[in-house]
């Protein structure tokens, strides 16, 4: 972005916040260094690496407003089948506890980030400005924004395998723009699974910009299911940064099936000994939607290990970049770290840029990373055709089958069901497409 574009958008978004700041609670001094951070960034460009296959001009030219607490507050939702045994509903950022339920189990607690912001254990995550990386800007502007941030702990030895549905969703008439935040704390051997889920209503454009922070300390576990299923007129920007503590356990599951434009950048930080994640994803980018996917694992202890698998599919004019990145720190002695992106294009037109990465700076690791593109095999085509499926029958089978290596992996039922439905229904209607 030149130096007039930066100010013209940095000016929209000044206005903004001050008009909004005196409904914003908790401590302003860090909602005010958060836009400080914003103005100085701005937007950013194609000419930064990390963007330089996404372009956020259609973003840039909007002038959103963000909706109110009140309006939030007022609208009559129907809310969609709860994908775990409890509920907690944002809607265009504010927490809605009439629409929770049941009650949460003994030992997880849920409350508003800043009505704890002067809790000692609590303040440095209410303040901090998460640095580097593609979506900083962005993640400066939640930070000011951020109109109810959510605060979910889990407490040490609490073993939850019941999921919790966080269900986010951009609702009401009005074109709006909203931030929503949540900060995922987990004790020492806790285990947790909580369902990100991500809808609207399609009734007006939207701007989310969403933040997820997660810590786990020693021995906790995670089991993350991110499901994005906007309309094709939402702009979803979001950034997901996790810190694992020794013998931590992410997993992660991610589902992008919806926007018109989305970015995600997914950080994770193992920090401790023996600290381990798992990310497995699904992207489709079909019609002229846009997915950008950014996934970066920092080994930095010992024996610690990670797996990056994300297939992706692509048709009509859509486009969807991938960069998956592992970086082994001096002193990470005996990780390992593995990488797969395997993408289909099923249209000519179709587009998908992948970059698999990986930085090494110990000599005792085992790391591997692959990358692949390509369109149906015409051998398997031409069997299944011979064994009596039309062209779409075979060529959604082939589809499903390459989607089921990381779908076999969403351990929650509800969720498994959903998504196979959602990449059923859009199959159903790309596929028709001449190849």
């Amino acid at each position: 972005m030149n130096e007039a574009a930066r100010t013209t958008v940095t000016g929209r978004y000044r206005e903004v916040f001050e008009a909004a700041r005196p409904s914003l609670r908790g401590a302003a001094a860090w909602r005010t260094a958060g836009f400080a951070r914003f103005a100085e960034l701005g937007f950013p460009g194609p000419r930064e690496e990390s963007w330089k296959y996404t372009n956020l001009r259609r973003l840039e030219g909007r002038a959103f407003r963000p909706a109110a607490r009140e309006h939030a507050r007022g609208l009559e939702l129907e809310l969609p089948a709860a994908l775990g045994e409890h509920r907690l509903v944002l809607v265009n950022g504010y927490w809605r506890a009439d629409l929770a339920g049941p009650s949460l189990p003994a030992g997880v607690r849920v409350r508003s980030l800043d009505d704890a912001h002067a809790d000692e254990t609590v303040a440095p995550l209410a303040m901090r400005i998460p640095t580097g990386g593609g979506t900083e800007s962005f993640a400066a502007l939640n930070v000011a924004m951020s109109a109810d941030p959510l605060l979910i702990e889990v407490d040490a030895g609490v073993r939850c395998h019941q999921a919790l549905h966080l269900l986010i969703i951009a609702a009401g008439a009005e074109a709006a723009m909203s931030h929503p935040r949540v900060v995922l704390r987990l004790g020492a051997g806790a285990l947790a699974r909580v369902v990100l889920h991500y809808r609207d209503d399609e009734a007006a454009e939207r701007f989310v910009n969403s933040m997820i922070d997660v810590e786990l300390a020693q021995e906790a576990e995670l089991y993350a299911y991110r499901v994005q299923a906007h309309g094709s007129r939402t702009f979803h920007i979001e950034r997901f940064d996790a810190r694992l503590a020794a013998a931590a356990r992410l997993a992660v599951r991610d589902a992008q099936l919806g926007s018109s434009l989305a970015r995600l950048d997914l950080n994770v930080s193992l920090a401790g000994r023996a600290a381990e994640t798992e990310i497995t994803g699904l992207f489709i980018a079909d019609g002229s939607r846009h997915l950008d996917t950014h996934v970066l694992v920092d080994h930095r202890a010992v024996a610690t290990r990670s797996l990056q698998d994300y297939r992706g599919v692509a048709a009509g004019r859509g486009r969807a970049v991938f960069n998956g990145k592992a970086i082994v720190h001096p002193g990470a002695q005996q990780s390992n770290a593995r990488q797969s992106s395997r993408n289909l294009l099923l249209t000519p037109g179709a587009e998908i840029d992948t970059k698999p990465e990986l930085e090494i700076y110990a000599d005792d690791v085992q790391c591997s990373h692959g990358a692949t593109t390509g369109q149906l095999d015409p051998a398997a085509l031409f069997y299944l055709r011979s064994r009596g499926l039309s062209e779409t029958e075979a060529r959604s089978a082939l589809t499903r089958a390459f989607a089921a290596a990381v779908l076999s992996r969403i351990e929650l039922p509800a969720v498994a069901e959903l998504v196979r439905d959602m990449l059923d229904g859009r199959l159903a209607q790309l596929l028709e497409m001449p190849s």
